[in-house]
């Protein structure tokens, strides 16, 4: 009878003896017997406890988790699922599974099973197993948690970016860690043990640092070091330059010699920049820091020199905290005795009793509107000086909408206030002065208009009267005379036309110039026709202005253009509207008083002029060209100029001597 047989009639509950019974409560683990044609578990030994002191019974009952299944079963449905394990299986060949179960506390139990195959000798199939049973459940636990220490160790690595290491000195290898691994760009699956061949380390550290490296490690071993560190770069598996920071220490065997040494090493590549953009962070605030310094000063010094500053209103506290310069304003030279409180109440006893009702209007309508603000007001400083200052702020408000400070700063604009006064008086004076003038030159020119009737019609009689009888000499004296009496004609003329462009003697309305060149061309038909001049009139616009200025304008633009042209020449005049851009308009030298601009260009191809008197040609009686060459008063481009600045406008003129002139007219567009 083999030992199969021999246990299996051991356990038989009618036949057992001393011996089995001693044997099996001798041996230290759980032991029970599993009957598989029965389906039932037909023997436990003593050490229940294992079962969690469940019955066979009982147990069976239970919900349990086979651990090599992962299936959650009870009673017959367990034993046919361990009886599976044993379907391929010799007589005593073992086989292993755990099993998990709720205990009597409601905890979870883990059992670990080692069954043997029996057989008897009259059974032509194996239907018993003895299982071997011990109780894993504080030892899952703690794996458990030693897991997941190791995890959190590897996310804590993972997340510092750094690894540890350990070195047993008598060994040929170095334990990394995760972290270690993956700072030098191995995979750590691929050293399950997470053992890596001595001198790897050292491979990766770049040649410049490598011996002095190996140096400091062997000298802390020598030195029996409690701690140590230092820095050095390595090259990754993947090309990688990394700094790395080092740290380790060394342990004494009990002969106090070193045998192993245990460490990490950091990678602060990034940290290293972060380090470098911090420093230099650093040096661009300490040199932002020191302009801020100078800056203050210079604004202090401003201040006192511009006569202004800024303050800040604590409404809910009522206290106002006013800069040097703000004080200089309220305090006066001795503004070092303004009291040490500053509050609204003080603000308003410095101002001016007629400014006073006014100023706290504006300050209420602040609080309630919540917006910016800006006015100007008088005031007595500490030496009983009236000023007068300008006051620019906003208001700040909570989260809920409350006005709680008030911040602005104020200038005093006393001088300015005494010289735009000065200013309006001069500007008074120069406007009767200049009304006096054209008075003058309009009243010359018309009451001299009669005697020099006078002069040219006794000289025209003698003329024709007395032709035959005057001689030679005396004949070209009388035509001297008319002639210059004829000068002096047109040149009363265009006086009388040079007073009347400074005044708005007739009402604004729409200009169509269009229509105002064509009556101005008709009044040259002769000349065109005599000259064969050729005048193209492209679309022009209608302007706000005064019809008979702007007549007597291309008047006397196409006249110049008619007039100055070289001998045997047909002149051709060009005349075209554009709208002004923007650019250009910010080159000119005059105040824009509309948003857009019309362009009008009047052009010729005549004799031209040099560009350095394109200025000075718009001056009253500047003449480029002597009487016996070109007729004229040297008033017609004054007078053009006169004409545009009465309609808030800008003329220039362009030029290539004997390549012809460019004059160019900007006009407000107001449509």
């Amino acid at each position: 009878m083999d030992l199969s047989d021999y246990i299996l009639k051991s356990l038989n509950l009618s036949n057992k003896n001393d011996l089995t019974e001693n044997l099996l409560k001798a041996i230290p683990d759980f032991v029970y017997v599993i009957d598989f044609i029965s389906n039932e578990i037909v023997y436990l030994n003593h050490k229940t406890e294992v079962f969690a002191n469940y019955k066979a019974d009982e147990f069976l009952k239970l919900d349990i988790k086979i651990g090599t299944t992962n299936k959650t079963v009870s009673g017959v449905t367990l034993i046919e699922q361990i009886a599976d394990l044993y379907n391929d299986a010799n007589i005593g060949d073992t086989r292993n599974f755990h099993l998990e179960f709720t205990n009597q506390d409601n905890k979870l139990s883990i059992v670990r099973n080692r069954g043997t195959l029996l057989k008897s000798e009259t059974a032509e199939n194996a239907f018993k197993v003895i299982v071997f049973a011990e109780d894993i459940t504080a030892y899952i636990e703690n794996l458990r948690k030693d897991l997941l220490h190791q995890k959190q160790l590897n996310d804590a690595e993972q997340l510092f970016n750094y690894g540890s290491w350990e070195w047993v000195l008598k060994n040929d290898y170095v334990t990394w860690s995760n972290g270690l691994f993956d700072i030098f760009g191995y995979n750590c699956n691929d050293y399950p043990e997470s053992k890596m061949i001595y001198g790897v380390y050292n491979q990766h550290i770049v040649p410049e640092d490598r011996r002095h490296s190996k140096e400091l490690s062997l000298q802390a071993i020598a030195d029996k070091s409690s701690f140590y560190e230092f820095e050095h770069e390595i090259i990754d598996t993947f090309g990688n330059r990394k700094l790395l920071h080092v740290r380790g220490k060394c342990f004494l065997d009990e002969n106090g010699e070193v045998n192993r040494v245990l460490g990490t090493s950091e990678d602060i590549t990034e940290l290293k920049k972060l380090k470098n953009t911090l420093k230099y962070k650093i040096d661009e605030l300490s040199v932002a820091y020191e302009e801020l310094k100078k800056t203050k000063d210079l604004f202090k010094e401003a201040e006192s020199m511009m006569s202004y500053g800024s303050f800040d209103w604590d409404v809910e506290k009522d206290e106002i905290q006013w800069s040097d310069g703000l004080k200089r304003v309220y305090g006066g030279i001795n503004f070092e005795n303004l009291p040490q409180k500053l509050d609204y109440n003080f603000y308003k006893s410095c101002l001016h009793e007629d400014d006073l009702s006014r100023v706290t209007d504006i300050v209420n309508q602040a609080i309630i509107d919540k917006c910016s603000y800006a006015f100007e007001h008088r005031l007595f400083d500490l030496d009983g000086v009236e000023k007068t200052v300008n006051t620019r702020g906003w208001v700040v408000t909570n989260e809920e909408g409350k006005v709680i400070r008030f911040i602005g700063n104020t200038v005093d604009i006393t001088e300015l206030k005494i010289y735009e006064k000065e200013l309006e008086n001069k500007i008074e004076e120069l406007n009767k002065s200049n009304e006096q003038l054209e008075q003058f030159a309009y009243i010359a020119s018309h009451d001299l208009q009669e005697p020099l009737r006078k002069i040219m019609a006794f000289g025209e009689r003698l003329s024709s009267k007395f032709a035959g009888q005057l001689p030679d000499d005396g004949q070209f004296y009388v035509n001297r005379m008319l002639d210059a009496a004829n000068r002096m004609k047109i040149l009363m003329e265009n006086l009388l036309s040079y007073s009347r462009a400074s005044r708005k003697i007739e009402p604004v309305e729409n200009v169509a110039l269009n229509e105002v060149i064509e009556m101005v061309l008709s009044d040259f038909e002769v000349k065109i026709q005599e000259t064969e001049a050729q005048i193209e009139i492209l679309p022009l616009p209608t302007i706000k202005g005064l019809p008979t200025q702007m007549q007597q304008l291309f008047l006397n633009l196409i006249s110049n253009a008619l007039k100055f042209v070289q001998p045997n020449q047909k002149p051709h005049i060009k005349i075209e509207s554009f709208e002004a851009t923007k650019q250009e308009l910010k080159g000119l030298n005059f105040p824009l008083k509309a948003k857009k601009y019309h362009k009008i260009v009047v052009s010729d191809k005549g004799i031209g002029f040099d560009a350095e008197y394109a200025e000075k040609i718009f001056i009253i009686f500047q003449r480029l060209h002597g009487r016996a060459e070109f007729e004229g008063t040297g008033l017609g481009l004054a007078i053009c100029k006169k004409i545009i600045d009465n309609h808030d406008g800008y003329i220039k003129a362009e030029s290539v001597l004997n390549e012809g002139a460019k004059f160019i007219v900007y006009l407000p567009n107001n449509n």
